[in-house]
């Protein structure tokens, strides 16, 4: 922590989000379950957020997204019930973009039409399971996070992710293996986009069951399942850090214009008789033929998709580059500041807050930096040096301090 100095107020402290411990994330949900149903639970999941450092809005395209994990996420506590209920209590339901903090459901009513709020996140993964031909008893859960909600970092699929895994446990299924574990995730993607209604593609959901620490996931939605690889994230060895600033201004992608922005992409390939946008970033030819596209809307969209394809490539190259780390690195920023330039200008889902962060990021010396999540609100992640992430920090408080906003928080990658 360091002190931030307002013309208008007394020196305050950053607000740092700070991940809980395993033990202590376990712990917290095992306490909820015993308050609520009067036992201790029969055992505790957890599930992981996630960032795109670069690849955003791809995913839906058929395309190429790297994520990283982070430490903050969410757990559960839970045991099975004699009879076929679904029982869940949540820490705050605020902490799931929901009202209340209990629902109860019997397993054989639910369907997409039957909840909605954090419940559908929930019921929606064993309708998910159920279809898919799983089975088993009624469940007890309890759910809580240290996960920032709306902010772009996984929190929805780190939810529908851990619920999976307890689900897995408690009915006894074994989707252990990684291509078992394709069905968790598939399972939890279908519980937001059935269920919740959440328009999502596969990134977020496979990055927090298949992501690993200090590793990034390239993950390429050409095929299903998509094709995962790890690519070491070792900017840590070159005292460099990602600096994550949460701007409090909460998105959602059940507003519609996140599936507006899905309807848009399809709409481009279609009028570059392509499947999918992601066609076109592989042909060449096919991409001149963006520029030449008559609606001013889809040749954006367009354009975003297919130019934001080629940073995840180049990123993807410069961290296994062998070229001086001074010029891997700021090529690297280069292209988180790309993205932030594109998805702002031609996919249009940046906002004041967001653009105020990175601009505030980037006079304090950061390399690069860009939104994160579907946009309209929520997180920018930042490229800076290790000895600069409190004073880059302290430039966005500062700045959203002066501009009259709420003061984001932040977390480290």
């Amino acid at each position: 922590m360091i002190a931030v100095m307002n013309d208008a107020t007394a020196p305050t402290t950053l607000l740092w989000s700070e991940p809980w411990k395993r033990a202590q994330g376990r712990t917290a949900a095992s306490d909820i379950f015993l308050d609520f149903f009067g036992e201790a639970p029969a055992g505790t999941w957890s599930a992981p957020g996630c960032i795109t450092l670069i690849g955003e809005h791809t995913d839906d395209n058929a395309g190429l997204s790297l994520p990283a994990i982070l430490q903050h996420g969410t757990y559960v506590a839970g045991s099975p019930r004699d009879d076929r209920r679904l029982s869940v209590v949540s820490a705050s339901g605020d902490q799931f973009d929901g009202p209340g903090k209990a629902f109860d459901v019997a397993i054989d009513e639910i369907s997409p039409a039957a909840c909605s709020g954090w419940p559908a996140y929930v019921s929606g993964v064993v309708w998910a399971l159920l279809e898919r031909g799983y089975d088993g008893p009624g469940l007890n859960l309890a759910l809580t996070s240290c996960l920032p909600p709306g902010a772009g970092l996984g929190s929805s699929a780190a939810l529908s992710c851990a619920i999976a895994g307890a689900v897995n446990d408690l009915w006894r299924l074994a989707l252990d293996t990684p291509r078992a574990r394709v069905d968790l995730a598939e399972s939890a993607r279908d519980a937001e986009n059935l269920v919740a209604g959440a328009p999502t593609g596969r990134l977020d959901h496979y990055a927090v069951l298949f992501g690993q620490p200090n590793s990034a996931l390239l993950i390429d939605c050409a095929s299903t399942p998509p094709a995962l690889r790890p690519i070491p994230l070792t900017i840590a060895d070159y005292d460099l850090a990602f600096l994550i600033a949460d701007t409090r201004t909460s998105h959602t992608v059940t507003d519609g214009e996140y599936a507006r922005r899905v309807a848009e992409c399809q709409r481009a390939a279609e009028a570059l008789g392509v499947a999918r946008l992601r066609e076109v970033a592989d042909r060449p030819e096919a991409l001149a033929r963006v520029g030449g596209l008559k609606d001013d809307t889809l040749r954006k969209r367009a354009r975003h998709v297919t130019t934001e394809v080629h940073r995840v490539r180049t990123v993807v190259d410069e961290l296994a580059s062998t070229r001086p780390a001074s010029e891997r690195f700021a090529e690297l920023g280069r292209n988180l500041d790309l993205s932030h330039q594109s998805l702002a200008d031609d996919l249009e889902v940046s906002s004041a807050a967001l653009d105020l962060a990175v601009g505030a990021a980037k006079a304090s010396g950061a390399l690069g930096a860009r939104l994160v999540g579907a946009g309209f609100g929520g997180a920018v992640i930042a490229l800076v040096r290790r000895t600069h992430l409190e004073s880059s920090a302290a430039a966005i408080d500062r700045a959203f301090l002066d501009a009259g906003l709420e003061r984001p928080r932040f977390l480290r990658l």
